[in-house]
């Protein structure tokens, strides 16, 4: 059958209508926007790391002293993090090692560079003001310790969310240490401090109405029952949120941690107080609640002589066996663990533990680490390679190595990278004399300081690091609160 030209000009003008109808269709459907470009930039005490991922991604970014984990998902990325150090390089990776951005922070670089300025500010959808550094005059400047500003009284009364919630406490002048009154906190004894600007001295506080006074070797009432975490937990402080986990210090400065762990034995704690006590160091010491009531005198000579008290909770359990939460360690579960041991130190001592904590066996997750900082403790690890073993003995072949072979392999990595290195050591060994890491730990200082190395605490790391301090006096009306709530 023919069919006429109008009939043909008709159907002609409907084909091309319907493929110009389908093409923007295909079009819309086969087209896609480019990845935005993974950048950053600085926002006062902080950077923000800006960019997209098409699916759910666990981002990951890795640098010298950065150790930064955060789940994103599908769409624009802004995450938000305290400042590295100037000139800290770090690499952002997804969970699966693939590579999405480099970046070098330092401030100098992007203004000599002519880079863009920073973007205004906005606000954060998880809270504005978790993530901020804390305003003030550096340490460095003032000549004081972060612990020493810490407990320094501010020259006028300012109001703040920690005041009203009647967590407020008066600190004695830091430049004279009085002498230990019967009711003060022990003060530091006058041992010289290889890295006195950032030495952790301990100061005479003597807490407001709100919060009774505590006699050292004295529990207060409020204390002498069973610890539980309030239900609707602790004020809001300024590291929370941020599940931290210090695994190295900033480098440029030729500066290790040797921490030490105190779990249910104490063969070699004496040597080491006694290494560190004659070439004048403070450093960390992490504590179970069981070593505080087993050896009551050493905790006292740790204070007295200036070193850090960190948290290594009461027990010693397995919280997250394969660094997955064991189920049954329920957030209430793990504060309490923590709790109860600084109530053990408030019971000996009548100050509570520095703000710093360590996982027992390293096992922790990101989850975990945030419980905790509710609490004001920032979790310190240590190195990767840097576990010395040193409680192994010749019964664990696979662990074990010589008291020797860990003091060589302590220097091997000094040379190497030891800068901001943080080094995992104990205080308890089953180890016999002569086979001991402390036989040679004193001369693997001795060198290392004529090669112009300093021994510093977790704390000077994490000032240093701009990480916002939490007072630890604050926990001894925690620990009122909750014992309170006990009774």
């Amino acid at each position: 059958m023919r069919l006429g030209p109008a009939v043909l000009l008709l159907l002609t003008v409907m084909a091309c209508g319907r493929k110009d109808l389908r093409e923007p269709a295909a079009a819309d459907q086969t087209a896609s926007l480019p990845a935005a470009a993974w950048s950053w930039h600085p926002l006062g005490g902080l950077v923000v790391i800006e960019g997209e991922v098409d699916e759910p991604t666990e981002l990951v970014l890795e640098g010298r002293s950065i150790q930064e984990r955060r789940s994103a998902e599908p769409g624009p990325v802004r995450w938000e993090l305290f400042r590295p150090p100037e000139g800290e390089v770090a690499v952002l990776r997804t969970q699966d090692r693939r590579e999405l951005a480099r970046f070098t922070f330092s401030t100098v670089a992007r203004q000599r560079g002519g880079a863009v300025p920073p973007l205004p500010e906005r606000k954060s959808p998880k809270g504005p003001e978790l993530a901020r550094a804390p305003e003030g005059p550096d340490a460095k400047s003032t000549g004081q310790s972060w612990l020493q500003r810490l407990f320094t009284k501010p020259e006028a009364p300012v109001e703040t969310a920690k005041t009203k919630a009647g967590a407020r406490f008066k600190s004695a002048p830091v430049p004279s240490i009085p002498e230990r009154p019967s009711q003060s906190i022990p003060s530091a004894s006058a041992v010289p401090s290889a890295d006195p600007t950032h030495s952790a001295v301990f100061v005479p506080v003597t807490p407001d109405l709100e919060t009774p006074s505590v006699k050292p070797g004295t529990p207060p009432a409020s204390l002498v029952a069973p610890l539980r975490v309030p239900p609707r937990g602790p004020a809001h402080w300024p590291g929370m949120g941020e599940g931290l986990n210090l695994t190295r210090g900033p480098g440029g400065h030729k500066r290790i941690l040797l921490s030490f762990d105190g779990g249910s034995s104490a063969e070699v704690a004496t040597e080491v107080l006694d290494l560190l006590k004659a070439r004048g160091v403070r450093t960390t010491l992490f504590l179970t609640g069981a070593f505080i009531h087993r050896f009551p005198a050493l905790v006292k000579r740790m204070a007295a002589e200036g070193h850090e008290l960190g948290n290594h909770t009461m027990n010693h359990p397995h919280f997250a066996p394969g660094m997955k939460r064991d189920p049954k360690w329920t957030k209430e579960r793990i504060q309490r663990e923590l709790l109860d041991a600084d109530a053990a130190l408030v019971k000996l001592l009548g100050r509570p533990m520095d703000p710093f904590w360590r996982a027992p066996y390293g096992e922790h997750t990101a989850e975990i680490r945030k419980w905790a900082e509710e609490l004001g403790y920032r979790h310190v690890g240590w190195s990767e390679g840097a576990d010395t073993l040193d409680w192994a003995t010749p019964k664990e072949r696979r662990l074990y190595r010589s008291g020797e072979a860990i003091v060589q392999r302590l220097q091997q990595r000094l040379n190497r990278d030891g800068d901001g290195i943080i080094v995992l050591m104990h205080l308890g060994s089953a180890r016999v004399t002569g086979d001991r890491p402390t036989d040679g730990l004193g001369a693997f200082m001795d060198r290392a300081r004529q090669e112009g190395w300093t021994f510093v605490s977790a704390g000077s790391f994490l000032h240093d690091l701009g990480k916002p301090a939490w007072d630890p006096h604050q926990r001894l009306s925690l620990l009122n609160g909750s014992s309170a709530q006990a009774r």
